[in-house]
């Protein structure tokens, strides 16, 4: 009996051990259900954390300093160059204004139904870039003519209904590619944390902060610099500054590709929003248990095995 105890002892840290190096093995991978660009589980060591981060943040304030940089004076641009009244510029810039937002929707949808939010970002950004390009071209070529027009002094000449239509076919360019990527990318870039992780949840509740300071230093270099440059009559100079803003901004967000953590996107949601009105409606009056003992919740594995689901707490709100 003596010498089995004493066995017993002998092997308990071998044991102790084994859990160990099990739990570290655990450790090694994100738990919160994300995988890296080739699918398979994120690695903490070599995905995600500050290093993807922060190639985030600097994405997002150069892509804000490019959309602010043609955004901002856009009226001005219409009145002194298109020649187009007050009234109309105001009406021209409002109705674009919501298109930016209706298609923030179309991103939306694109991301968490079938493309994931990385390939929506970066789509949208490459039509983001494209239609820059495309407003920087035609100022060039055709629309700030003679040289030097546009501003508070020298008014424009007239333009054919070519110049024009390419002008608004690229700014509606612009709409689609800044409207499908803007929501996306404040959803990817806190994805890069584990919230299951203690140390990274906080680094994801700080990501935030960091992310509308981007926001905010873009806005504000091209609400300072870059309208001042249009507003002397530099618009072709400015609107290559924010082309050239976004380029770097995509070519920067292309690189972190190797180490972005990924949400597999859940396919469309309509159906179980469907599901869930049946469901509620058909339960309606059943009773619940004290402390919801009795409603149906995943277990760890189940839950990291499950394609792009996201864990929602329950709540005793809307009772």
């Amino acid at each position: 009996m003596v010498v089995s105890m004493a066995k017993s002892k002998k092997e308990n840290p071998g044991a102790r051990e084994v859990g160990m190096n099990v739990g570290e093995a655990k450790s090694e991978y994100t738990m919160d259900g994300s995988v890296d660009f080739r699918g398979n589980p994120a690695a903490k060591a070599k995905s995600g954390g500050w290093v993807a981060g922060v190639l985030v943040l600097v994405n997002q304030g150069l892509a804000t300093l490019a959309f602010f940089g043609m955004n901002v004076n856009l009226v001005l641009f219409l009145t002194r160059v298109l020649q187009r009244n007050n009234a109309d510029a105001a009406n021209d810039v409002s109705k674009w204004t919501g298109t930016v937002y209706i298609f923030s929707l179309v991103g939306a949808f694109l991301s968490d139904s079938y493309w994931g939010r990385y390939k929506t970002c970066a789509v949208f950004q490459v039509i983001f870039v494209l239609g820059l390009v495309l407003l920087s071209l035609s100022s060039h070529l055709f629309l700030i003519k003679p040289s030097g027009c546009g501003d508070s002094h020298t008014p424009c000449g007239t333009h054919s209904s070519f110049e024009v239509k390419m002008f608004y076919l690229a700014i509606y360019m612009i709409a689609l590619g800044n409207g499908g990527y803007q929501p996306n990318i404040a959803t990817f870039g806190p994805d890069q944390f584990d919230e299951e992780d203690l140390r990274e949840a906080h680094s994801k509740v700080s990501f935030f902060s960091y992310f509308y300071l981007a926001l905010n230093l873009g806005s504000l270099f091209s609400n300072t610099f870059l309208s001042y440059l249009e507003d002397r009559g530099m618009w072709t100079l400015g609107f290559w500054a924010s082309s050239a803003s976004a380029c770097v901004a995509l070519v920067l967000f292309l690189s972190g590709t190797p180490w972005y953590r990924h949400f597999k996107p859940c396919g469309n949601p309509l159906s179980r929003i469907c599901q869930a009105v049946v469901a509620a409606s058909r339960k309606w009056r059943v009773k619940m248990q004290p402390g919801g003992v009795d409603l149906y919740d995943m277990d760890k594995e189940e839950f990291q095995e499950a394609n792009g689901i996201r864990k929602m707490l329950h709540t005793e709100g809307f009772r």
